[in-house]
């Protein structure tokens, strides 16, 4: 009973982070460059039951397995191509196959964004929609973007211009030879919104389903100890 129990509050457990999951999906579906996740699920390791020891039974004492329950296994990102469409704004950016664009937080870490909503500063400096400053290529390594009193370009290879002059190449992670930058676009999140809905509906029964198993060994563990202790 009690193994029972523990096999409805992990499934439980199990359906509220996949609902978590979904919701950040909706939540983010108008959001450049977001990718979807999808929470994976595996059942715990199954025990062996054996009767207990009775050597004037010939019979065989394995009894089968039981299982434990369920546990989350992963939270997936899904990094299909999210749609491209034109804002007519020069540092809008969109990335059209593998890579991420490379920022560095104040506390020198770095940052990768599917977002190419950029901003340039007063200084000239080029950041993420988090503030992050933007990473580009340099001989030394990667140097934040920083170009001061004029708008910089972009080529499809990454290639920076100002004034028409080329300084550098934006700084992509995981890009493939195939990667192309997509200047005065972004890119839509990946998000189906149908699907989401369908999703969480089956996740929400997925939870009933564990609630009213959980609820009915409750009832029947409080019966046994309230009423066949009476016997």
């Amino acid at each position: 009973m009690i193994r029972g129990i523990e096999a409805s509050r992990s499934g439980m457990a199990v359906e509220q982070l996949r609902t978590d999951v979904l919701a950040d999906n909706i939540a983010n579906m108008n959001t450049s460059g977001f990718k979807r996740a999808t929470a994976t699920s595996v059942e715990f390791d199954r025990m062996l039951i054996h009767r207990m020891g009775d050597p004037t039974d010939p019979r065989s004492q394995e009894v089968g397995t039981l299982g434990n329950g369920s546990r989350v296994d992963q939270v997936v990102v899904d990094e299909r191509q999210g749609d491209i469409y034109e804002t007519g704004r020069a540092l809008d950016l969109a990335l059209e196959g593998p890579g991420w664009f490379l920022a560095q937080r104040p506390d020198g870490s770095l940052y990768r964004t599917r977002n190419g909503a950029f901003r340039q500063m007063a200084d000239g400096t080029i950041t993420t929609a988090e503030g992050y400053r933007v990473l580009m290529e340099a001989p030394g390594g990667l140097v934040p973007l920083v170009v001061p009193g004029v708008e910089p370009t972009f080529q499809a290879d990454g290639t920076i211009l100002a004034d028409g002059m080329p300084i550098g190449r934006l700084a992509l992670a995981d890009a493939a030879p195939e990667t192309r930058l997509h200047s005065r676009r972004l890119e839509a999140s990946n998000v189906d919104l149908a699907k989401e809905m369908t999703d969480l509906i089956v996740t929400l029964r997925a939870y009933q389903v564990n609630q009213r198993a959980l609820r009915v060994q409750d009832e029947t563990l409080a019966r046994a100890v309230t009423e066949i202790g009476k016997v």
